[in-house]
């Protein structure tokens, strides 16, 4: 199911460019547009939820797990120190686009200066 004013189903379906870092026939990672921080990726169902809570729970995992592998794999790529798995589910938690799931991974470098604080 796409939705035609998503842009992340717009992503899918290339209908806006965008920096593949990953994909297969369930996700697409992308580097975000507006990074946090250096190889910021956004991983993407490619199908179209409205909520966290309709994606079936076997696909749920899937995603995480996929989410954990990229990370871990463009860590090694880059470097980097660590990473931050960010979901944000619903506007009152900053989430701007209506297609969820969909997980930012940000690497991170010690003292980047960079404060995720949920305070």
């Amino acid at each position: 199911m796409t939705d035609s004013n998503c842009v992340f189903c717009k992503i899918i379906k290339n209908e806006i460019p965008v920096k593949k870092y990953y994909e297969d026939d369930k996700f697409l990672a992308v580097f975000d547009i507006k990074p946090i921080s250096p190889d910021h990726i956004v991983l993407m169902s490619k199908n179209h939820y409205t909520h966290t809570s309709d994606m079936p729970n076997s696909d749920w995992q899937e995603f995480i797990l996929k989410a954990k592998e990229l990370a871990e794999t463009h860590l090694k790529e880059i470097e980097a120190d660590g990473y931050n798995l960010l979901i944000n589910e619903g506007e009152a938690a900053q989430s701007m686009v209506a297609h969820r799931p969909h997980c930012h991974i940000i690497f991170r470098k010690m003292d980047d200066g960079i404060k995720i604080d949920p305070r």
